[in-house]
């Protein structure tokens, strides 16, 4: 397997609240309204879903990349809060147990997907729209 990082990139947008995969699901929803104005609603999962997609493209501003993504989604009736990572146009899933481990980043796409996931969890959690599951 390829193995690729870029630590100026990982180093800007850092795993500051040292988020896995495994402990997405695990947030807390702080403020419906404010997710709200950050997701769309989604008419095709049954059920009451919002949810963002986040491509593989960086910087910011450049074309959308689907050939890795982050989805997640937030089930307004339950709370839950479900995610998935897929890679080669959505058509494979792309597994990994933490962020910006060398060992699970084949190229400058799956670090990027990752980076845009990092990122964009930061932000949420940071703007108090998210909370940790302990926190």
């Amino acid at each position: 397997m390829t193995r690729y990082i870029d630590y100026g990139l990982t180093k800007k947008y850092p795993n500051k609240y040292h988020l896995t995969p495994k402990s997405i699901k695990k947030l807390r929803i702080l403020d419906w309204n404010r997710l709200k104005e950050k997701t769309w609603f989604n008419y095709a999962r049954k059920g009451k879903w919002w949810c963002h997609l986040e491509g593989c493209q960086y910087p910011k501003g450049v074309v959308y990349d689907d050939s890795d993504e982050f989805w997640i989604g937030f089930d307004e009736e339950t709370n839950a809060i479900v995610h998935s990572f897929t890679c080669y146009g959505g058509m494979c899933h792309y597994n990994f147990d933490e962020f910006y481990s060398i060992n699970s980043i084949g190229g400058v796409r799956d670090l990027n997907v990752q980076v845009n996931a990092i990122r964009w969890l930061n932000t949420m959690i940071d703007e108090g729209i998210l909370g940790l599951p302990n926190g």
